[in-house]
């Protein structure tokens, strides 16, 4: 069909006045147009739609606001075959569906129009579309899935279980109501009341369904009203309770059997009259409440003379529903956590005559749901632990580098050189405290290594005593021969001071002793060590004993356990055992615990002793002489301190430094002459431009030059990753002479 013509005007058709009083009747849209698409009649519906009168624009502007013939137009068709064409389309203008009727009509000018009545099918379409999703769904089900028009009591979808419980095929359910098959909604007026009450809260009741061969079905009815799409529905999940009812006559003569089956169960089961008498227990609650059967529940578990405030049994007794809720009551070992359920007991003709209430411990539910919070509070705690740790190492690094570079100014035997030894000895100290904040944080790796044990006892040692009181008096057996453990320095630290804080703890009311020994042992036979996990091997022992409460046996095998404690609640947080655990058994190596109420504790901690003997960790640092070189250097970090303390540093040994605040600035040195420097160190969290970003646009403009990044705290590079990038070496802030010197020096002669 050729494309209309715009300037051709449409001829307007004149309908007679009782075909048109017809036509206004429909209750829908109607239009007539040409073969040209112009319209020429529309309804009265269609002309509220669009606004105005429309006769004379083309069709597919007005109703789907196309730009040209719509694509799924089939005018071609219906003016070839001149018969009527039905079919179902999504309108792009509004996007709804409708369900479209084509007719040609024959004008008595001999032209031919066509005719098009339009209903909007958009609800029932989506209703269709999600009821037979919900079909596929819930078809297997082995209950009754009903669907319900909420006006009419008309059934819109049922499943398989209904036609199979009734006896109807599909077809034949889907034709019946409500009122049809209910003994309870036996009309209209009961319906709509049943109904009204749904709207409220959903309902959970019995009642009684007729099949199709006229017989009873006794059913659980659990139903809810939903609304949607501006609709209303009932949507009824029922459960045939035949063989329920069965076993319900025939109770006196089950009852040996429901006490078997009862006492299988670990929730407390208690039967009550209307009058709150105990008629039945199960195991479980004689178990911990004692025998009270025949005594009313609230003398005997509350010590009343009336039924207790709130009762669930007598909610239950006078609306037949079930009911449940969360409470507490004392324990053995504190208080538990338990949830209470009641539910009515119906004779044959749905009277109540009773009811059952059933007591679940939850304690080990709730928890886990606490642990679950403790948990994300530690995670919170070790975020900002991650953030105090790199302001820290921003104030340490000056610190720690000019005590240095001062002690490399001054004679070794100036007064003021064992002052600035310790001064540089606290800040390395202090540089392991920021590396357990790290740590702790999960923003650091650990630095495993050779070191003997016993300098990191002692210096524990040293940090207790300051704290601990007069009345504990700390004896300690350490050899200077213990042999020497592959492992993290700052965490055996960690071991000590942890089992040593727990060890005050338990004597910090009466005083005692707190001893501390190590030595060396084998295992030959790990059937005769302490544990039968640890292998043989040589081994050092770290032993922590006091002489404190002790504990009771039955607490011992659960002191490992994240959040266990036996401290009063605010003082710890339970994790101290359970981290040495943790520390220990990634090194291979075990913990003996030995404890007697009165007597005091003793823990042993077996780590594998390495081979040879290793240096300790000052002399180690103090044997190697720090590399020198004359290369050019350019450092950049936005602290001023750092960035001169290093240039100073640099020159000290020899180099030539140029130092820069700005990464902009220092990225604008590299552009002007990319061959001006042979190393870039530059600090990685800094405004403008990160170190990381830093490093990726100078390697873009020199591919060779070396790179080493410096960080106190990042989320988001580490040493491994760092590499792979380029970057030659990364250093861990505060960074000593030493340690800058080695590495400046192992990455230039790298590049040569």
């Amino acid at each position: 069909m050729p494309p209309p013509d715009p300037t051709k005007p449409a001829k307007s058709l004149q309908r007679s006045p009782d075909l048109d009083a017809l036509i206004q009747a429909f209750n829908g849209f109607i239009y007539i147009c040409s073969q040209d698409y112009r319209i020429q009649y529309m309804n009265d519906k269609l002309r509220e739609r669009t606004g105005y009168d429309a006769t004379g624009e083309y069709c597919y502007k007005i109703l789907h606001g196309c730009d040209a013939i719509c694509p799924w137009c089939n005018n071609d068709r219906l003016f070839r075959e001149l018969k009527t064409i039905r079919w179902q389309v999504k309108s792009p203008k509004d996007e709804r569906w409708y369900d479209i009727i084509n007719t040609p009509i024959h004008n008595g000018d001999g032209t031919i129009s066509k005719q098009s009545l339009i209903m909007d099918i958009t609800e029932n379409y989506l209703a269709k579309e999600e009821l037979s999703l919900l079909q596929t769904l819930i078809n297997q089900s082995n209950d009754a899935i009903f669907v319900i028009d909420a006006d009419t009591s008309a059934f819109l979808f049922v499943n398989n279980k209904a036609c199979s419980s009734l006896g109807y095929s599909a077809a034949e359910l889907l034709a019946l109501r409500v009122v049809d098959i209910s003994k309870l909604a036996v009309d209209m007026p009961s319906w709509h009341k049943q109904v009204a009450n749904l709207r409220k809260q959903s309902q959970l009741f019995e009642a009684e369904q007729i099949r199709k061969d006229g017989s009873l079905i006794p059913v659980e009815v659990n139903a809810s009203f939903v609304p949607r799409n501006a609709k209303n529905f009932v949507v009824s999940i029922v459960r045939d309770i035949s063989e329920r009812k069965a076993q319900a006559r025939a109770l006196l003569a089950e009852k040996n059997k429901l006490e078997s089956l009862l006492a299988t169960l670990q929730d407390g089961i208690t039967v009550q009259d209307t009058d709150f008498r105990i008629l039945y227990q199960n195991k479980a609650h004689i178990d911990r409440q004692g025998v009270h059967t025949g005594e009313y529940c609230y003398r005997a578990y509350q010590q009343r003379e009336t039924i207790c405030d709130g009762c669930l049994l007598a909610r239950s007794f006078a609306d037949g529903e079930v009911h449940r809720r969360e409470t507490t009551a004392p324990g053995n070992n504190g208080v538990i956590h338990l949830e209470v359920t009641s539910s009515p007991m119906k004779d044959a003709d749905g009277n109540i005559i009773g009811g059952i209430e059933s007591v679940r411990d939850i304690t080990v539910q709730k928890k886990l749901e606490e642990q679950l919070r403790q948990t994300q509070k530690m995670e919170a705690m070790g975020t900002l632990a991650g953030g105090i740790a790199h302001d820290f190492n921003n104030i340490l690094a000056p610190i720690l580098g000019y005590s240095e570079l001062a002690l490399t100014r001054i004679s070794p035997n100036d007064p003021l050189a064992a002052d600035l030894q310790q001064v540089n000895k606290a800040a390395g100290r202090a540089k392991d405290l920021v590396r357990q904040i790290l740590a702790f944080s999960r923003l650091a790796p650990q630095e495993i290594k050779p070191f003997q044990p016993q300098l990191v006892v002692q210096e524990a040692l040293k940090l207790l005593r300051a704290s601990l009181p007069a009345t504990i008096e700390i004896r300690e057996e350490i050899p200077s021969d213990c042999g020497a453990i592959l492992a993290d320095p700052t965490q055996i630290h960690q071991i000590v001071m942890n089992l040593c804080t727990n060890a005050y703890h338990a004597m910090r009311k009466t005083g005692g002793v707190l001893g501390v020994r190590l030595e060396k042992t084998t295992i030959a036979d790990n059937r005769q060590g302490p544990s039968a996990e640890l292998a043989p091997g040589n081994y050092v022992v770290i032993e922590v004993s006091d002489t404190g409460c002790g504990m009771d046996q039955k607490i011992i095998p659960h002191i490992f356990e994240p959040y266990f404690s036996t401290k009063a609640e605010g003082e710890g947080t339970g994790l101290g055992l359970s981290v040495v655990h943790g520390i220990v058994k990634s090194y291979q190596g075990h913990i003996t615990v030995y404890s007697e109420l009165g007597q005091g504790t003793r823990f042993s901690v077996y780590l594998p002793r390495i081979g040879e003997e290793a240096p300790s960790l000052t002399e180690a640092a103090s044997s190697e002489t720090i590399p020198t070189g004359t290369e050019r250097v350019l450092v950049v970090d936005d602290e001023e301190m750092i960035s001169k303390m290093l240039q100073l540093i640099l020159e000290s040994l020899g180099y030539q430094a140029t130092c820069s605040c700005n990464s902009l600035e220092a990225l604008a040195l590299i552009e002007q002459d990319p061959k001006a420097f042979d190393l870039l160190i530059t600090d990685m969290t800094m405004p403008n431009l990160t170190g990381f970003d830093l490093a990726q646009k100078a390697l873009a403009i020199q591919a060779d030059l070396p790179i080493i990044l410096c960080t106190g705290f990042s989320e988001l590079l580490n040493k491994e990753q760092a590499q792979a990038m380029g970057i030659r070496a990364y250093l861990m802030k505060p960074v000593s002479v030493q340690e800058l010197g080695q590495t400046v020096r192992k990455v230039l002669d790298a590049k040569k």
